[in-house]
């Protein structure tokens, strides 16, 4: 082997850098958007499921808060004008939710009725 020096001033050298820099800034673009997206999709993941778990404990109370009125335990003029608010619409959707489900267990047993009549 000889020990001589390499130049790297020649139009092979210089094209292989080029070429190397080149490919080494894609691929770290690459690596850097990718992990600039698993951070911005885990931040949007984690304040989605802080506003579920928020909404679900606002749920909650406002389910408990609906039951203490309905069994008697706490009267109505104990509670705040927006808790007032909160509890006509809470029952509202509620009442909403029963007639549906009433409407449905109606036109089955019409169904019922009507195939019973058939035979």
């Amino acid at each position: 082997m000889n020990n001589k020096l390499i130049s790297t001033n020649g139009l092979w050298y210089k094209l292989k850098r080029f070429l190397k820099k080149l490919f080494l800034r894609k691929e770290n673009y690459k690596k850097n958007s990718l992990q600039n997206s698993t951070s911005e999709y885990s931040n949007n993941n984690y304040t989605f499921h802080s506003n579920i778990k928020e909404e679900f404990a606002k749920d909650n109370i406002r389910k408990q808060l609906a039951e203490k009125l309905l069994y008697g335990e706490i009267n109505i003029s104990e509670l705040t004008e927006t808790q007032v608010d909160q509890m006509i619409e809470y029952f509202n959707k509620d009442i909403q939710y029963i007639d549906s489900e009433l409407s449905i267990i109606k036109k089955n047993i019409i169904s019922m009725k009507q195939k019973l009549n058939k035979y």
